[in-house]
């Protein structure tokens, strides 16, 4: 049942994501601008209020769904809250937009959109950075919830989401308070485990060999502390398996936009390579 609501959340998220704004996170960004309101600044700021931001809605939905008795209410309920926990906004969406504005000479609107994309590493001017960030971008508003959702349901899906979107929020409402600190700490604990398992799927989706080959290079590198660490690794060795197929074989991208558009096609054949591990989890057999 799992597997088929995955299959019809991300089929949902298909059709709905062509209405305009379908995807965007009203419900989170709402709530927390109620909580800001009335909250005194103190407590925002606190390191208890992202562990009860991700603790209250998870025990709720956990709490309310296992009061659920009828499997196929079950299985749209959970088909539902996955739906939500997607995004905000497809990958290909972002990266249609960044082409559409380096194509139109908008250097403002790139940079903007090469902004709302960062996580992780910082960007600079060459595609390689860019392409990092598209990796990292994919794994939050696809595999890290799929991930989360597979092996603890839809509360599961609901705190990454939640994990993920705090860090943003208090970097712009207290930033350096215990609360950003916290909030940041959640994230990279709870995505530690499926950044890896992100990197590995692009690795597959990509060449594999070159992935192999950048990751023995990266753990001889300085450690610069697990977090940066997990999000560099997703970023760097996801890129080194970006590859282009010309005439003569494989070859790196000649171009943004082709390094882009491979981008979104290894993000669907990880996929594929994701849905068919479930499958053989859900089904408890290789055949």
């Amino acid at each position: 049942m799992t597997l088929i609501g995955i299959l019809i959340a991300l089929a949902l998220e298909r059709v709905l994501g062509r209405i305009p704004g379908w995807g965007q996170p009203v419900i989170f960004l709402g709530v927390m601008q109620g909580l800001r309101r009335v909250m005194p600044y103190v407590l925002w700021a606190s390191p208890l209020l992202p562990l009860a931001v991700v603790a209250a809605p998870v025990w709720l939905v956990w709490w309310w769904y296992g009061q659920i008795w009828s499997p196929l209410v079950a299985l749209g309920v959970s088909a539902g809250i996955l739906l939500l926990c997607l995004g905000p906004r497809d990958l290909a969406e972002d990266v249609h937009d960044l082409l559409a504005a380096r194509a139109a000479g908008d250097i403002v609107r790139v940079q903007q959109i090469a902004r709302n994309l960062q996580r992780g590493p910082q960007p600079d001017e060459n595609h390689r950075s860019l392409m990092g960030t598209l990796f990292i971008q994919s794994h939050e508003k696809l595999f890290g919830v799929l991930l989360f959702f597979f092996a603890f349901g839809p509360a599961g899906a609901v705190a990454y989401r939640i994990a993920c979107r705090l860090p943003r929020l208090m970097r712009e409402t207290a930033p350096d308070s215990w609360g950003e600190m916290t909030a940041d700490w959640l994230h990279n604990l709870l995505a530690w485990i499926p950044v890896r398992i992100t990197t590995l799927l692009y690795g597959l989706a990509g060449s594999l060999d070159d992935a192999i080959a950048e990751w023995r290079v990266f753990v001889r590198q300085p450690y610069y502390g697990w977090r940066l660490y997990t999000w560099a690794l997703l970023a760097e060795i996801s890129t080194a398996s970006l590859r282009v197929e010309d005439e003569d074989g494989t070859a790196e991208p000649v171009n943004l936009g082709s390094a882009l558009r491979e981008v979104l096609r290894m993000q669907w054949r990880a996929l594929l390579l994701l849905l068919a591990i479930f499958a053989v989890f859900a089904t408890g057999s290789m055949f």
